[in-house]
């Protein structure tokens, strides 16, 4: 295998399954949850480690229909989400993420880079029953604050059929079998859970019988005084090898050997507003396989920087690199093509390594090698005036990327 297709391998090996998973014993103090039921004065018990159907239907009657997001607004339709909830101010738990060792399997699975060295607040959220035929339809969260990285789902052990989770990212599909995963042992009863990142689609399938209950957890990166603070964790074998593969493509002597610039197309989706956002902001939050890559930069001593890239309607191998967005809205007209308006404004033009510069593009151009992965998730479109025989409506299209600039072989020790 070539130190290219090896570098490759890594980097598809560390755009990993975008969730994590586990279990663990609940104890007498960890499987007891107490509620408030609307016809009764005092509050009410279920012992997970023991749930009988009769409690488990009288949980789902205190209960209230589920509601999801859309548009900014709380809606309710059980012909996409089919479901009980109960607001976190109406029941107790001592079930604990913190103490059960749960935030170190986030930590060590889920998170990468400087990341996993963040602390992770917790913050309990809601309950959710699912009865038979129950069921949420694809979806994806919305994060509730910017530090706000994804949500943490415990799955109460209830004998239950159906339920499984679905996972959508990047083109594939996963599944977590939560029934499966509560089913009795011969160890006592468990808890499972699953911790996912806010932009992964996900789906809930319908229960067939039984209750399946669960507490969902938003997560945080949070800062000194957190309900969590940062340990040691140990490396990432994913992160090292892709750290490896870089060097050595690095220390060949054939790899850019004039140096060149390197883009990596990014796996998860970040919000942003092309009026507004500044890409130094966006860098903060890069995670999974976005910030092991960041990561792998700052540490071999190259400065890794997130550009908007953006090609035109009909330039196929010229693209520009810009530090921010585009301003579009200051009614100039866009003369003599987009590449060039935008080099202009201090943009860089690039080309594909692999098919050389274009003969009538800028005299400037540098060559790039880009390694994509297939996701089109931070991609955009901006209106402009373009100005040709006559004015007209010309459209920008653009994407968010990490570019690294390689020094040449020779002042890198390539050898």
């Amino acid at each position: 295998m070539s130190l290219l297709n090896d570098f490759t391998t890594a980097l598809l090996n560390a755009i990993q399954v975008p969730y994590c998973t586990g279990s663990v014993t609940l104890d007498p103090a960890a499987s007891t949850l107490f509620y408030k039921a609307p016809d009764s004065e005092g509050a009410e018990l279920v012992d997970f480690a023991h749930p009988t159907e009769t409690k488990l239907e009288a949980l789902s009657k205190a209960c209230q229909a589920a509601t999801f997001g859309r548009a900014q607004q709380d809606v309710l339709d059980e012909s996409y989400r089919k479901a009980l909830k109960m607001d976190a101010s109406a029941f107790a738990t001592q079930f604990a993420p913190l103490e059960l060792g749960i935030l170190h399997t986030i930590r060590q699975n889920l998170l990468r880079g400087q990341k996993a060295e963040k602390p992770i607040r917790v913050e309990l959220y809601k309950l959710n029953v699912y009865g038979p035929g129950a069921f949420f339809k694809s979806h994806v969260d919305t994060p509730r604050s910017d530090k706000m990285f994804g949500s943490l789902v415990v799955i109460l052990p209830t004998v239950h059929t159906g339920g499984s989770l679905l996972f959508r990212h990047n083109g594939r599909e996963f599944s977590f079998d939560s029934a499966r995963a509560v089913a009795v042992n011969a160890e006592g009863p468990r808890a499972a859970f699953v911790a996912f990142y806010s932009d992964v689609e996900h789906e809930v399938l319908p229960v067939d019988s039984g209750y399946r209950v669960t507490l969902t957890y938003n997560l945080y990166f949070g800062d000194v005084g957190s309900n969590d603070q940062a340990s040691i964790v140990a490396p990432n074998p994913v992160n090292e090898h892709l750290k490896a593969s870089f060097l050595a493509l690095l220390k060949s002597p054939t790899f850019l050997a004039q140096g060149g610039l390197v883009g990596f197309s990014l796996s998860h989706q970040y919000p942003f507003n092309v009026e507004s956002t500044r890409l130094s902001n966006v860098i903060t939050f890069l995670k999974g396989a976005d910030a092991a890559v960041l990561n792998m930069c700052n540490e071999l001593s190259l400065e890794p920087t997130l550009k908007v890239v953006y090609r035109g309607r009909y330039e196929e191998n010229e693209f520009c690199l810009m530090n921010d967005f585009a301003d579009f809205d200051d009614g100039e007209y866009v003369e003599g093509g987009l590449m060039r308006y935008l080099e202009e404004a201090g943009g860089q033009i690039v080309y594909r390594i692999e098919k050389g510069p274009s003969s009538w593009g800028s005299k400037n151009a540098v060559p790039i090698l880009w390694f994509k992965t297939g996701s089109t998730l931070n991609t955009f479109q901006s209106q402009y005036l373009a100005y040709g025989n006559e004015a007209t409506i010309g459209y920008a299209y653009g994407e968010l990327c990490l570019v690294v600039d390689i020094p040449p072989a020779a002042s890198r020790g390539a050898q």
